[in-house]
């Protein structure tokens, strides 16, 4: 007759001996989560392991944990254990991404796997769900891939704390993904956007010029446009230190991509001059002020003034949508013109990518340590 529970071993730092935990049998074999029976025989453990049952101890009760008790508290922001880890060890995880992972989970992931128990969660289960949400051909490739890469930290974070043995859905891969291209602006368009004395009537409001101009010669993003303050504007560079959310304020930038950016004389020129007659003038007041000197123009404000630009120039809405334009194309656009004109690594320094590969994907062309990117601003943008 099988045994209720199964032992093994694990090494701890006193004096290097290895300990037995014990793991017991529950409802169709599954284990419970293990616990230690602090002996370092393999017969004192058994002993200790019948004792533990003999007396009716109190078992643990992971094995007949549901998926949905498990994920109770998950990507809430404020009480997500898994989030709090993250922020204790350094990571960066805002609340707008832990926002969008909770609406998966709730929209996605419950529905389909909350009632069954966490230990009986299996690989087949989840190739037939994604497969599923891909024949109904509401959602993206890209979205059900996020949905399921949220399944995957969620599975993946009960093997790290020993409730699961194994993540059943490591073995399902993504599905292919065919992103739209996203659609750049040439130096002919530029120059036409950019031009001083057409500047008040194509932008109107020397906010959504100057926002868009730090972007087009930085490859900064909408957020972090937002988010600069005064006292991060300095003689050739600015500090990117901050994301603007309008939902949740500011932040880390993404990927905590924290660094400082050369701007050419031009760019300086704009940003000094629209901080000279704004009527928040504390450094800590943001450059792209908005209601206030603590709130930027909104996100929508901004877009909505690009569109605008964009159509006296003559890229009419049709053409916007064709081409694929949003605020996102200067990034794109800034590591197009400057690829290939500065080391990869400098030009990874200032847009704050973090492999060659997200380079690699922002390419449309088939402060310090920085000069050769600021000489080639100077080129583009005077």
């Amino acid at each position: 007759m099988a045994k209720p529970f199964y032992l093994h071993k694990r090494t701890t730092k006193r004096k290097g001996r290895p300990v037995y935990y014990v793991q017991f049998r529950g409802e169709g074999g599954a284990r419970s989560s293990a616990i230690s029976t602090g002996q370092t025989s393999k017969g004192a453990a058994e002993a200790w392991a019948i004792d533990f049952l003999r007396k009716g101890g109190s078992l643990p009760t992971q094995g007949r944990m549901t998926f949905e008790q498990y994920a109770a508290d998950w990507w809430i922001y404020d009480k997500c254990p898994y989030i709090k880890g993250k922020l204790a060890r350094g990571f960066n995880i805002s609340k707008g991404y832990a926002v969008v992972r909770r609406s998966y989970l709730d929209r996605h992931v419950l529905p389909e796997f909350g009632k069954i128990k966490l230990m009986s969660i299996n690989p087949r289960m989840i190739e037939v769900w994604v497969m599923g949400l891909k024949d109904e051909g509401r959602l993206s490739p890209a979205t059900i891939n996020r949905i399921l890469g949220t399944l995957k930290v969620m599975l993946q974070e009960a093997v790290r704390l020993q409730i699961l043995q194994l993540n059943p859905a490591s073995p399902i891969g993504e599905l292919k993904e065919e992103p739209k291209k996203r659609g750049v602006l040439g130096l002919d368009d530029m120059r036409r956007l950019f031009e001083p004395e057409a500047a008040r009537e194509i932008w109107g409001d020397p906010r959504h010029f100057t926002a868009n101009l730090l972007a087009a010669s930085t490859g900064m993003r909408l957020g972090e446009v937002q988010g600069l303050k005064i006292r991060h504007v300095c003689p050739g560079y600015v500090q990117v230190l901050h994301s603007w959310d309008d939902r949740y304020g500011l932040s880390q930038p993404k990927w905590n991509s924290v660094r400082e950016i050369p701007i050419p004389s031009k760019v300086l020129d704009a940003l000094q001059l629209l901080i000279a007659h704004s009527p928040y003038q504390e450094p800590d007041h943001l450059v792209i002020w908005g209601r206030d000197g603590d709130h930027p123009l909104t996100k929508t404000t901004l877009l909505a003034g690009l569109r605008r630009a964009l159509s006296r120039v003559g890229i009419l809405e049709a053409d916007q949508k064709s081409r694929n334009l949003c605020f996102h194309s200067w990034r794109h656009g800034f590591n197009t013109l400057v690829r290939g004109k500065v080391p990869d690594e400098q030009l990874r320094r200032a847009t704050g990518h973090k492999t060659l590969a997200m380079s690699d994907n922002y390419d449309h062309a088939g402060a310090e340590h920085l000069a050769d990117v600021l000489a080639v601003q100077e080129q583009l943008f005077s």
